[in-house]
């Protein structure tokens, strides 16, 4: 304060004469004002302090002053710490006034920000751990090719699938249509199905309806061996890179949208696997419910080998996961591109 003296007090005998009033008055319109005070330094300012202490340590080392003088210093001396208790307790209030007002700025700037996708921030229930990690749908998918193989053992023909199979994309199709135009019923079965549809698909048409359509037309336009082939492909090497991308992706290059190297190599692997077991157990097992034309590939009658054959049904598994045509369902271009990528090497490498 510009009234409060900067040094020691060397002559108490100004003390005595200035009026306790005066300097009351002074400290009292310093601190109501001391925003508008430009001398007034709020940081590292001990100037009641040093003042005080001075005088007291003044008025100690002063025994021969009279008594009056003294009562005056020392009375000065507790309204000067007292007022210095409301100073401080002034500053202490606008800092956390101050540090206050920064925590309130700093949140509604965060709440300004991009919003935050919603995270598990409590242990999972056992639905939540279902679906966040795809579980009941992936079952399914994966179920679909044990389904088709169980079939094939029975000696069911491929005509005898189109009728039930075009039954359900029909069923499919329109459940998606209605739902689609009635947003109350879409939130209803969407709720119901929770745990078999994604978020994604919840206004737009269900992953089933690209399987089934893809399912058909392999089995319409390829043999019998590669429309199954094709098929298992997209039950089980689908169902392992979503599996292994999700785990593992992060940790791998990015092939297209939505699709990383982990995956591709897991679908590879998947593949290679299926082309193995199909060939090379279910066709020779079950060889007595082929009928002429059923099987196009025979390593009798083909330049590639069992082993060959595998790998190379392995790269075209990955191959037809990798691609992304336009965002266009996996689920349809999977069996599509695989049947027929198998279909033309197989014609390609026949021996004549």
């Amino acid at each position: 304060m510009a009234s409060a003296p900067s040094s020691p007090i060397k002559n108490t005998s100004s003390v005595v004469n200035s009026p306790v009033s005066r300097l009351t008055k002074d400290i009292k319109q310093t601190i109501l004002n001391f925003d508008s005070n430009s001398s007034y330094i709020e940081e590292e300012d001990k100037t009641y302090i040093y003042t005080n202490s001075s005088i007291i340590d003044d008025d100690d080392d002063d025994d021969d002053e009279e008594e009056g003088a003294s009562a005056d210093v020392l009375d000065r001396d507790d309204d000067d710490l007292d007022n210095t208790e409301v100073e401080v307790d002034a500053e202490e209030d606008d800092d956390d006034d101050d540090s206050s007002t920064v925590l309130e700025k700093s949140e509604s700037e965060g709440s300004k920000g991009v919003e935050k996708k919603p995270e598990f921030t409590q242990p999972l229930t056992f639905y939540q751990f279902l679906k966040k990690h795809e579980i009941p749908r992936k079952v399914f998918h994966s179920s679909i090719g044990v389904l088709t193989l169980w079939l094939y053992t029975l000696g069911v023909t491929v005509p005898q699938l189109f009728i039930p199979l075009g039954f359900c994309f029909a069923g499919v199709l329109i459940n998606d249509l209605v739902r689609l135009n009635n947003p109350k019923l879409n939130e209803k079965i969407c709720r119901f199905m929770s745990f078999m549809i994604r978020e994604s698909e919840y206004n737009s048409y269900n992953g089933t309806l690209f399987y089934l359509a893809g399912v058909l037309i392999v089995l319409f336009l390829y043999p019998k061996d590669i429309s199954v082939l094709s098929i298992l492909l997209l039950s089980w090497a689908d169902t392992s890179a979503s599996t292994f991308g999700r785990a593992f992706g992060k940790y791998t290059p990015k092939i297209s949208k939505g699709k990383s190297l982990a995956g591709c190599l897991a679908s590879c692997l998947t593949g290679i696997i299926t082309g193995y077991l199909w060939y090379g157990y279910f066709i020779p097992a079950y060889s007595y419910v082929n009928q002429p034309g059923d099987i196009y590939w025979n390593e009798q009658t083909n330049k590639m080998s069992l082993t060959v054959f595998t790998v190379a049904i392995g790269l075209i598994a990955s191959l037809s996961e990798g691609l992304d045509f336009g965002g266009i369902d996996d689920n349809f271009t999977i069996p599509v591109i695989s049947g027929t990528a198998v279909y033309w090497l197989v014609r390609l490498t026949q021996k004549i």
